[in-house]
């Protein structure tokens, strides 16, 4: 899983706009490609942006792969 802050999706005024819902470490860029996700729109909130994509939380690739495996 990767959480590195600094690659972390930020919004216009740097901070961070997502969270993994199993782990809760930043979603970094790297896990919007891993899961497929559109990444954010410059200015776009989080309420926006998951009112948009039609989602309620994000979750780490590793993280929905260790809740199926447990």
């Amino acid at each position: 899983m990767t959480s590195a802050t600094g690659d972390a999706v930020v919004d216009y005024h740097g901070r961070i706009m997502f969270f993994c819902g199993a782990c809760g470490a930043p979603i970094t860029k790297d896990d919007f490609f891993e899961l497929g996700l559109r990444f954010p729109d410059n200015g776009e909130t989080r309420d926006d942006y998951c009112a948009a994509e039609l989602i309620d939380v994000i979750t780490h690739l590793d993280c929905l792969k260790a809740a199926r495996a447990s």
